[in-house]
């Protein structure tokens, strides 16, 4: 019997996960009281039509966590009904979306290969598996810092459409959860700028005042309302 290569068997595995994760997100309801509690949010956000002001209850504001999540999660309810599996889709399609900005950084750098064994291990963490069909802030969040990065090592290389997603992914990390995107973004690009002397680059590929202003266009917006 033929041996099946490692890109057939990584690409089964994934569609594997794929069909388990979504088949859970059609027959589980929304379970726990943050997947519920976000889910009514979003829920509660197509009702009313208010998309400034996310609503624990009726009258009661909930001003923990910015409008990300909801947005998608609303819009996704608006588009394929009231139900489990179109609350969580947004999430599930923002960790795809995490997959292939992975991939593609590491078939850049290495290959092929390299891309499969990258997706299938981010596919296969436990923690991110779970996420990719949950109504939470994390996949927003997460899919917005891991576009931070991604897009800056691009950058650094030169590629230039790649700046101004870095300020994208900035911005939308702001709507995600807040200054924290920033943090965790921003850390990893300290330490590497850090450890590899890249200041002149940092400032040179980077279209930083621009840039800057394309964050406060996506942002500011939403917090000054």
């Amino acid at each position: 019997m033929k041996k099946l290569s490692f890109e057939k068997r990584a690409v089964i595995t994934l569609l594997t996960l794929l069909i388990v994760r979504v088949a859970g997100m059609i027959l589980i309801p929304l379970n726990e009281t943050t997947e519920a509690r976000y889910g009514e949010i979003a829920r509660k956000m197509l009702e009313t039509g208010n998309w400034v002001t996310l609503w624990h209850d009726y009258g009661v504001p909930f001003l923990a966590k910015p409008p990300l999540y909801a947005w998608l999660s609303a819009a996704s309810m608006g588009l394929f009904g009231v139900n489990e599996f179109a609350d969580r889709l947004p999430s599930l399609l923002l960790s795809i979306a995490m997959l292939g900005l992975t991939g593609y950084a590491a078939f850049v750098r290495h290959g092929k290969e390299a891309a499969l064994a990258a997706v299938l291990v981010l596919a296969s963490c436990l923690g991110f598996f779970i996420s990719a069909g949950t109504v939470m802030t994390d996949p927003s969040l997460v899919f917005c810092v891991t576009l931070v990065l991604v897009s800056f090592w691009h950058a650094m290389q030169g590629k230039r459409v790649w700046r101004w997603l870095f300020f994208a992914g900035c911005g939308l990390g702001l709507l995600s959860k807040g200054p924290i995107a920033l943090v965790l973004a921003g850390l990893p690009v300290f330490f590497w700028v850090l450890l590899r002397k890249e200041w002149k680059a940092l400032w040179q590929k980077l279209p930083w005042i621009r840039g800057c202003l394309l964050v406060l266009a996506i942002a500011l917006p939403w917090y000054l309302l």
